[in-house]
């Protein structure tokens, strides 16, 4: 069934072109203003091109260390090991325990952030059990809470991975 919108016939015909033929509209005022900002455009962006195309030429320089040494790697890498040793071994019903699991995500978040961006640190065995395990502390208390006890196997792993970071850290690796 048709649509009452549609065109209905008429009696009388109705022209489809204009029968008079009028003189072509003049250009307005603004549209000098849009060819030259559409010039200004184009000169623009091939500027830019060939600015860029030349700063591809440039030398290119690596980006600055984010890691002042090596011995402030190893004295913040220690100072991480204290803090997760320290944290995990608190008690349950310690009403401190909270608080320092708050500080240990801050202090490891701060040191992943700063370390892993480092490709000369990430082969070194001493960054690679760190991360795991701050990994594996992370996950525990973002999924059970800051107040839950970290199990016994957990534990134990993360502990071993930081005692074999600490060995690596004093032999340089």
């Amino acid at each position: 069934m048709a649509s009452p919108s549609l065109l209905t016939p008429t009696p009388k015909l109705q022209p489809l072109l204009p029968t008079s033929a009028a003189p072509p509209p003049s250009p307005l005022p603004h549209q000098n203003h849009h060819h030259s900002s559409r010039r200004h455009f184009l000169s623009l962006s091939a500027v830019t091109t060939a600015a860029l195309s030349l700063s591809s030429l440039l030398p290119v320089t690596p980006p600055p260390a984010f890691a002042a040494d090596d011995e402030e790697y190893v004295k913040e890498t220690s100072d991480v090991i204290n803090k997760v040793r320290n944290t995990i071994s608190m008690d349950k019903n310690d009403p401190n325990v909270a608080t320092a699991v708050a500080e240990l995500r801050d202090t490891s978040n701060s040191w992943v952030a700063k370390y892993r961006r480092e490709k000369a640190l990430l082969g070194r065995p001493s960054f690679r059990e760190i991360y795991s395990a701050l990994n594996a502390v992370s996950g525990h208390y973002i999924s059970f809470g800051p107040t839950a006890p970290i199990p016994a196997k957990r534990k134990a792993r993360i502990l071993e991975e930081m005692d074999t970071a600490e060995k690596a850290l004093l032999r340089g690796r």
